[in-house]
């Protein structure tokens, strides 16, 4: 038995009830080139499935931009600004919470959309990916002034706004188990990830229009982690109940 054939089977009750499950990709951390990015980079060209780069907007140097030109099917997001924490010893990590003013956030969330604008041109995506996936909401009105279209972050949405103008669309399966050594977390765990959040979408749990969000931190990954990748979106590739959504298409009706 294939540890593959739980999420099978799942995708078989989408196709049965002739439903369609959509899929999207997110990565996160992206900044610099080096060789697991192009693996990333390689396997979305392989599988013709497209990624939303998440690039920290700070650092973010030429050969990054050179690999994403070289790869159609990257589409760049703003992952914050520099990446860095904020929160005081003891509280989770998070550089767009409370703890600095709120201008002062902002300001440098407007710098890095400029800057990303810039250097990504057709490529970039008006979506903010903040580090950590948390954000205050205090910030939502302030990131609709700056331009933003879209917010993700991790975990089935509770709505569909966080502002007027502000769309939310995250991830809900990650493949990294940060907790024990930034290491795979493993074959059915993963696959578990994907079930839940489909098995609640089709049954009315979750909100069936939010796409079910893959999420991969190119940096991290081990072996085992690169070659579930690989069989999974091999195995994705022939269900017919699965379509693959750029960060473009899932943000599309929202920013255009």
């Amino acid at each position: 038995m294939s540890p593959f054939d739980p999420l099978l089977r799942e995708l078989d009750e989408w196709n049965f009830s002739g439903e369609e499950a959509t899929f999207w990709w997110r990565d996160d951390d992206a900044q610099k080139s080096s060789p697991a990015l192009i693996e990333l980079a390689d396997l979305s060209r392989r599988y013709g499935v497209p990624i939303g780069l998440a690039v920290i907007p700070i650092g973010a140097d030429s050969g990054m931009w050179d690999v994403i030109a070289d790869y159609p099917d990257l589409t760049v997001l703003q992952h914050g600004y520099q990446h860095r924490n904020h929160a005081p010893v003891g509280e989770k990590k998070q550089e767009l919470g409370n703890h600095r003013a709120r201008k002062i956030v902002l300001n440098e969330l407007e710098k890095g959309f400029r800057l990303l604008d810039a250097e990504a041109k057709n490529r970039n995506c008006p979506v903010l990916v903040p580090p950590w996936n948390r954000i205050s909401p205090d910030l939502y009105a302030g990131l609709e002034a700056i331009g933003f279209k879209g917010l993700s972050c991790f975990g089935a949405r509770e709505v569909a706004q966080a502002a007027t103008d502000l769309w939310i669309v995250n991830t809900h399966v990650d493949v990294v188990n940060w907790k024990q050594g930034k290491k795979f977390s493993g074959d059915i765990d993963v696959v578990a990830q994907f079930i839940t959040h489909l098995k609640n979408k089709r049954l009315g749990v979750a909100d069936k229009a939010e796409p079910t969000g893959l999420l991969t931190h190119h940096l991290v990954h081990d072996d085992a982690c690169w070659a579930f990748l690989d069989e999974l979106l091999a195995i994705l590739d022939d269900h017919p109940a699965v379509t693959w959504l750029s960060a473009e298409r899932v943000f599309q009706s929202r920013w255009r």
